[in-house]
């Protein structure tokens, strides 16, 4: 019986790393697309390296499953209003990246999508962060995958590879920990949360046997 290939965009990022162990505990053929080489993947691993501006250029394999976890990587006070001298970036690799991708691996075959996206994510906000993501989602809903899962997590904890703004993150953090007994019913979705934990949650989901759309949050996290 031939293996299910699934793709993975963003595996050395902090949840696309973690995605990687997950998957690769499965009985699936990988394909890493990435836009530096990783350096040396496992026998059971592909990789592209490619420019994501020609990804329309780039042939692709048949894909089954495909994980999208990139993003601009952007300072903490940037989530409430990003410079304008990223805006461009971010709206190109948050948004058209991940349809592109999402649109080149359903017409190679894939039926299932899961896209890190984010908490509060609304095409109609004012905040330029959440309304991309929010129309980031409804694009990829119209492709017409057979199962769309976005994980929508609050700010991600786990060790991250060569972080520029550090004491942002420990500030963050430590203000998590002081907040978190106060995160109740709705405002629990904006707890902190392990990339591993979403990770789990988003292969679990891709593994199981829904269909249609599915959006992850803090419960289903924690609950993986």
């Amino acid at each position: 019986m031939e293996k299910n290939k699934t793709l993975i965009v963003g595996a050395s990022g902090l949840v696309g790393s973690e995605i990687l162990k997950c998957v690769s505990k499965k009985n699936q053929d990988i394909v890493l697309l990435s836009r530096t080489s990783r350096g040396a993947v496992k026998d059971s691993c592909i990789e592209i390296v490619c420019n994501f501006d020609d990804i329309d250029k780039i042939e692709f394999p048949k894909i089954d499953h495909v994980y999208i976890s990139i993003g601009k990587k952007l300072g903490s006070s940037e989530l409430m209003y990003i410079r304008k001298s990223n805006r461009d970036d971010f709206i190109k690799i948050d948004c058209e990246y991940v349809l592109n991708i999402a649109k080149k691996s359903f017409q190679n075959g894939a039926k299932s999508i899961a896209i890190v996206s984010a908490i509060g994510a609304d095409k109609t906000s004012k905040n330029l962060y959440l309304q991309t993501k929010g129309i980031m989602e409804k694009l990829v809903k119209e492709i017409g995958f057979t199962k769309t899962i976005f994980a929508q997590p609050s700010h991600l904890l786990g060790t991250r590879a060569n972080e520029k703004f550090k004491i942002d993150v420990s500030l963050i953090e430590l203000g998590g920990k002081l907040f978190d007994p106060l995160m109740l019913g709705p405002l629990s979705d904006f707890r902190f949360i392990n990339a591993q934990s979403v990770a789990k949650a988003m292969v679990q989901k891709m593994n199981d046997n829904s269909e249609g759309l599915s959006v992850l949050k803090y419960k289903d996290f924690i609950d993986a």
